[in-house]
């Protein structure tokens, strides 16, 4: 670390070897001492050298040492081992600290400043201390443990520890203000570390003085012993500790980054953690979008400080080398000597130390993070490289994530977008409801009609009152709501009349259904009609029109053909009967179309009476049987005990089970089985009768069923023994809606054909 020269230092560290100096001058240090002297200073270094970080400087053995080397050898000797022991452990740090703390070298200005400083530091301490322990009556040296000794051993201690703290604090001060809260804050430690240990420095001065040198060798190899312990302890208790703070950095990291789909936040959690664990002032997350061959930092942190920098184009430099490499760098040292060798370009503030690691999805790089020191070496180091990659790998799946979901939600926006502008633009009126029948989306041509706003409606629920607006009635609602329910019906239609000026409205209502089939709302879609109805109502006028006048004249010669075969003979009877015959089916057909018409417009009238379904199939097989017959088919009933009596129109439903009939003699093969059948069933909240006609025909293909209940639609591509209108079963289907039931087919090529009716018994 480049530093200055601090006054201060220099001359308080000058002026104690200069008062330790006269000292010496006064009493000399005895050369039988000397070895004694030697081993105090060594223990000092070793305890010196081999001290623990704390709170901005180190804890040790030292005081310890420092007290029991004054009891022994007194002030000068003391003195004199405190300040040589201050110099060669400062040396020593200097060349050792790399290897003994894994951290950088200080340069020798920092190791001149710290020799002064510690020599003030010990020197003084021990000094002001023996001030204290001969002025409270101690002796030197120690050589009884007697309680009169114990007050001037507790004013040294006291004394020592006194002076070597305040210093200690003024020096921080002057140096690293911003580290004397750190020592503040580790006081009460560096007293438990150092302060308790004093207890034994009595103790190692009376084994000198009153067992012999061989015991006190034998103690100081002990505090040797105990020093190491201590200190490997200590760095075992903080490589757990940093462990532990890593592991729940990794664990908050990837809490945040699970939690969040914000790239923003997503990389504002991974700069927090790495600063937890590591030094993070100058830090940055390159992200590359390969598209462009554009290279963008999202984060960056220079000194401390956020800063902004723009995007470029991916060029030659280490970011752009990780990111083609996808393998970690850490860089210690010579940071442009090493990119010069790489054969890469210098972007930006050259660093002293570098450490990269590719965010990698796969083996697709998305970015890269970075920490660097632009004034220091060796900051990082294979651990610092490791952490981080793990911090990389659980931020690539975040980043990832946060991409897909950003092109999602500018997908969703962009649907949103189209579909909000198709419910504004179409004639159609929308209602969305879900399973609770709150309003979710109505488009405005809908709130239009029914005279509100979309914002008065919006999540209101669907009641009585707001069922009328849409045409529908409480129970009209369930029964709709009861046949998609049930799944006979995909969608139910009516036409209804909305708005002020009473729309014609063709109402449609479909399940709404998720994945898994089941009913997650519901979708009402209203489409005018109005004109339509119209044109339909003026087509109809016309061909009732056509019709009617048609009708007459057939009537006619209906009349003159049957007054012919009463004045002629017999040589025109076979003539007469063709014209009679075909004179009727005309007739037929002209009937048929009107009572359709009617039944589309609602105006042919049902004459409801109470019906046992077995009378009205037992007159439909009498009227058959001999058309059966000439064709060598069987007319059979497979009719259900105890069947329900019917409210509807007997000769209707007399039509509608004798067109089936007559359908089903047409397309069935001679010696075939032509069965009518009946059933009582109960459907979802309704009782219903079920019967129908089924044959041995050839079946009816897929592609005619979606068209054979429309007018005029014929099975051309099936034989038959004679050709219909095309209107019978147009007929049936009115019919049966009519009496509020329907009516289907089921059926499969080769395997015959089933026509089936649901009447309601309400």
């Amino acid at each position: 670390m480049k530093t200055r020269i601090y006054p201060v230092a220099l001359i308080t560290g000058i002026l104690t070897l200069l008062i330790l100096g006269v000292m010496t001058a006064f009493d000399p240090l005895p050369l039988t001492l000397l070895p004694l002297w030697m081993i105090f200073c060594g223990l000092i270094v070793f305890s010196a050298v081999f001290s623990i970080p704390m709170g901005g400087g180190a804890v040790s053995l030292l005081p310890m040492l420092s007290v029991a080397s004054y009891l022994v050898l007194g002030p000068v000797a003391a003195g004199w081992a405190a300040a040589c022991a201050a110099v060669l452990y400062t040396v020593a740090r200097h060349y050792w600290s790399p290897r003994l703390e894994n951290a950088q070298r200080p340069d020798w200005l920092y190791t001149l400043n710290t020799v002064f400083a510690n020599i003030t530091l010990n020197v003084t301490s021990i000094l002001g201390g023996g001030v204290v322990y001969i002025g409270l009556g101690g002796m030197l040296p120690l050589r009884e443990a007697v309680l009169a000794n114990l007050l001037p051993l507790s004013g040294l201690s006291l004394v020592y520890l006194a002076i070597n703290y305040t210093l200690a604090g003024a020096i921080i001060i002057s140096w690293k203000r911003a580290s004397f809260q750190t020592y503040l804050g580790s006081l009460r430690r560096i007293l438990l570390y150092e302060a308790v240990p004093l207890v034994f420095a009595s103790l190692a001065a009376l084994i000198y003085t009153r067992i012999g040198f061989l015991h006190f060798l034998l103690f100081t190899a002990i505090l040797v012993g105990v020093s190491l312990i201590a200190r490997n302890l200590y760095r075992a208790s903080q490589r757990l500790e940093r462990r532990v703070q890593e592991l729940d950095s990794l664990y908050v990291v990837g809490q945040a980054l699970s939690a969040s789909l914000q790239l923003e936040t997503i990389i504002a959690t991974i700069y927090e953690q790495v600063a937890r664990l590591m030094s993070a002032e100058n830090f940055y997350v390159a992200l590359y979008n390969p598209e462009t061959n554009e290279v963008s930092f999202p984060l960056a942190v220079e000194n401390g400080e956020f800063v902004h920098w723009r995007s470029r184009c991916a060029g030659e430099g280490l970011t752009e080398h990780i990111l083609h490499t996808r393998v970690p760098l850490l860089i210690c040292r010579d940071v442009a000597a090493h990119i010069k060798s790489l054969g890469i370009d210098q972007i930006g503030r050259s660093a002293k130390c570098w450490l990269g690691i590719p965010i990698l999805a796969g083996t697709e790089p998305l970015g890269v993070i970075t920490v660097q020191s632009y004034t220091e070496s060796e900051v990082y180091d294979t651990s610092h490289q490791d952490l981080l990659f793990t911090i990389a790998s659980q931020a690539a799946i975040a980043i990832q994530n946060a991409r897909l979901y950003e092109r999602t939600d500018e997908a969703l926006t962009r649907r949103v977008q189209e579909l909000n502008s198709i419910l504004r633009t179409t004639r159609e009126g929308i209602l969305l409801l879900d399973p609770e029948l709150r309003i979710l989306a109505i488009n405005r041509a809908l709130a239009e009609l029914v005279g509100a706003t979309q914002t008065e409606l919006s999540g209101q629920q669907l009641g009585a009152d707001l069922l009328s607006n849409f045409g529908y009635s409480l129970e009209t609602w369930e029964a709709d709501c009861a046949v998609l329910i049930a799944g006979t019906l995909d969608q139910t239609q009516r036409t209804v009349m909305l708005g002020q000026e009473k729309r014609a409205m063709a109402r449609t209502l479909s399940a709404v259904r998720d994945r898994e089939g089941a009913i997650d709302g519901w979708l009402l879609n209203f489409r005018d009609i109005t004109e339509e109805l119209e044109l339909a109502r003026l087509r109809e006028d016309m061909t009732d029109m056509l019709v009617h006048d048609l009708r007459s004249p057939l009537t006619v010669v209906m009349g003159s053909l049957t007054l012919l075969r009463r004045k002629k003979g017999a040589a025109f009877e076979q003539l007469l009967d063709m014209a009679q015959q075909n004179s009727e089916r005309i007739l037929s057909m002209v009937n048929e179309l009107l009572d359709i018409s009617k039944l589309e417009n609602g105006q042919l009238p049902l004459r409801y009476e109470s019906v046992n379904i077995v009378n009205v199939i037992e007159d439909v097989v009498e009227r058959f049987t001999p058309l059966a017959l000439e064709a060598d088919i069987s007319l059979e009933t497979e009719l259900a005990p105890q069947l329900p009596i019917l409210h509807a129109d007997m000769e209707i439903l007399k039509r509608v089970l004798g067109n089936l009939v007559d359908n089903a003699i047409k397309f069935t093969p001679d010696g075939g089985h032509v069965r009518l059948w009946a059933r009582n069933e109960t459907l979802p909240e309704v009782r219903a009768l079920v019967f129908g006609v089924s044959d041995d025909g050839p079946g009816i293909p897929d592609e005619i069923q979606t068209h054979l209940f429309e007018k005029f639609q014929q099975a051309e591509t099936l034989e038959a023994r004679r050709r219909g209108t095309g209107l019978g079963l147009a007929f049936c289907k009115l019919a049966v809606e009519a009496h509020g039931g329907h009516v289907w087919v089921k059926s499969a090529p080769g395997q015959g054909a089933t026509f089936a009716i649901v009447l309601p018994l309400s």
